[in-house]
């Protein structure tokens, strides 16, 4: 009926929370959910997508934020970014990325430096320490998201991708 995920929270599984929102739906309008339950889908497998990547990433001390913020800022021709920038990019809010900009300083993956151009501004870079672990982490990310891909043909992988892609455009336009 429910699961524990990577932050000890019960959460209710898929099934379950499907029929309550379509009581909640034939109570509100008299109709089934129809397109909204693909809705419940995507938002259902993003959040286990999610605790896949904790969970894979737990025993290196870091939750799935940190790894994207630390990836964000790999991807920067210097591994240095603002953490606005990071914000912004990761869609986290600013006192969020500042919790976990805190934790990746205290385990040494990251670093605080003064910005060259603008001594009020703090840039954030990798460490030595935190490139050597995304050295680590990143081919067991990508072996677990093989695994976990791996129920799909390629074929079906392919249609799937530019359906996502069609559903991430139509949600960008509407917004």
């Amino acid at each position: 009926m429910y699961y524990i995920d990577m932050n000890n929270t019960k959460r209710y599984n898929h099934t379950e929370t499907e029929e309550r929102v379509e009581r909640a739906h034939q109570r509100a309008a008299g109709a089934p959910l129809g397109d909204i339950r693909l809705a419940l889908l995507v938002k259902h497998n993003a959040r286990l997508l999610s605790d896949v990547l904790d969970k894979a990433l737990e025993p290196y001390g870091i939750g799935s934020v940190g790894y994207i913020a630390m990836m964000t800022l790999h991807s920067t021709p210097d591994n240095l970014a603002n953490p606005s920038e990071i914000c912004m990019l990761t869609g986290e809010t600013r006192s969020n990325m500042t919790r976990i900009t805190d934790e990746l300083v205290s385990k040494g993956f990251i670093k605080r430096i003064s910005n060259e151009e603008d001594r009020r501004r703090v840039d954030l870079s990798l460490t030595e320490a935190g490139v050597e672990l995304l050295r680590v982490v990143v081919p067991l990310i990508r072996e677990g998201n093989a695994t976990v891909f791996s129920v799909f043909s390629p074929e079906t992988k392919a249609v799937f991708e530019a359906d996502m892609l069609k559903l991430k455009s139509a949600l960008e336009s509407y917004l």
